[in-house]
């Protein structure tokens, strides 16, 4: 096998798991294919958390005993404990597979190049990708990676911003930063988010659904409105689209004690049937944001991405809660008197920095 082949194979296993987008918290990512006399005999992905595991999918795909000169790709290290599933390290030598080839190694500090070690303990043939492949097939699993290496969920924010670092022509209107190709991308970011937030500005101002909006499908995150007083469900404001589309379950409001004491949205929220959660408020009477970590973990949420807009970007950033930045800038001058600047992002460190053209867009993400 060539190193022609070998990346068109690794490639091959990237392209497989992300058919698992958005589907397989809290667990990774991960395609597998079976080569035999240099082609592609089985493939198989990781759909969701639960299912069989890439390359279990992969060798109930081949249906049959591997040829003997048989090798498997994966793009990440096959699992060696046992959890929902048995380790795939044990079927991989059930299988009778004497080369395997590994995408990226396992970033569980407890288990990285254990199964790598347990196969080459077996007489089986690793082989690592280049570095520059184990980057790609790390990052494509940069939520699952955050959270089994710090125990927390990942905080990320979005902002779409114009050349000059504003967020929309008039405060509290909704504005048309960037144009088809980047929202597109949002859409895309959203689809693997298990969890979205805004602050009630933005439910106010632009009347958001907050769903994935894409060629085959809605798909909707659990959606995360920070509400400190219910301004949201007042009985002047127009029923929100939040709390009244068909994914309402999927919706819930941080808010305060001050809320609390709003008997009458919270009669409105009760007959929505929508979920408040009661957190800590800070000296201005504002969601202790402090506290979303803990009500990430208590809803069993591995990561959720931020869109609120400058003010609750300012605030997380101040907070040093925030793990990850998408940033979208536009070409677009926003010069009028009214215009809402976001924060100066460009005193922020960002690692490992990933940029994109999107259109007349620029995206640019990385870890804070």
């Amino acid at each position: 096998m060539n190193e022609s082949e070998k990346k068109a194979f690794f490639e091959r296993t990237l392209v497989l798991a992300r058919k698992g987008w958005g589907n397989t918290h809290p667990n990774p990512m991960v395609g597998a294919l079976i080569i035999e006399d240099g082609k592609i005999v089985a493939e198989g992905y990781h759909s969701q958390a639960g299912s069989p595991h890439a390359e279990v999918e992969a060798m109930k795909s081949l249906g049959r005993t591997p040829k003997d000169m048989a090798s498997i790709f994966v793009s990440l290290e096959p699992c060696s404990t046992t959890g929902r599933t048995p380790p795939c390290v044990q079927g991989i030598l059930n299988a009778g597979i004497k080369r395997v080839y590994i995408g990226a190694t396992d970033p569980n500090p407890a288990h990285a190049g254990r199964g790598i070690d347990i196969l080459r303990d077996a007489g089986v043939h690793v082989e690592m990708a280049n570095e520059e492949f184990q980057t790609r097939a790390t990052r494509l699993n940069l939520i699952f990676n955050h959270n089994i290496t710090t125990g927390n969920a990942l905080v990320a924010i979005k902002l779409a911003e114009s050349v000059n670092g504003m967020l929309a022509e008039v405060k509290g209107q909704p504005s048309r930063i960037t144009e088809a190709e980047a929202r597109t991308d949002m859409m895309n970011w959203r689809r693997l988010f298990p969890a979205i937030c805004v602050g009630s500005g933005t439910v106010l101002a632009d009347n958001p659904t907050l769903t994935a909006r894409l060629p085959k499908e809605t798909f909707c995150p659990v959606r995360l409105v920070l509400d400190a007083s219910l301004s949201t469900l007042e009985e002047s404001v127009f029923p929100r689209n939040l709390y009244t589309d068909e994914y309402i379950s999927q919706t819930k409001v941080l808010t305060t004690a001050l809320g609390i004491k709003n008997e009458t949205a919270v009669k409105k929220a009760e007959e929505l049937g929508i979920a408040l959660i009661e957190v800590g408020h800070d000296d201005h009477g504002r969601i202790e944001l402090a506290e979303l970590p803990g009500v990430l973990k208590q809803l069993n949420l591995n990561a959720v991405y931020c869109e609120g807009g400058a003010s609750m970007a300012q605030s997380l950033l101040g907070e040093d809660l925030v793990d990850y930045l998408f940033r979208y800038q536009s070409p677009k001058l926003l010069s009028g008197p009214d215009a809402l600047p976001g924060p100066d992002l460009d005193t922020l460190t960002v690692r490992k920095p990933i940029t994109a053209k999107l259109g007349e867009d620029r995206l640019t993400h990385g870890f804070l």
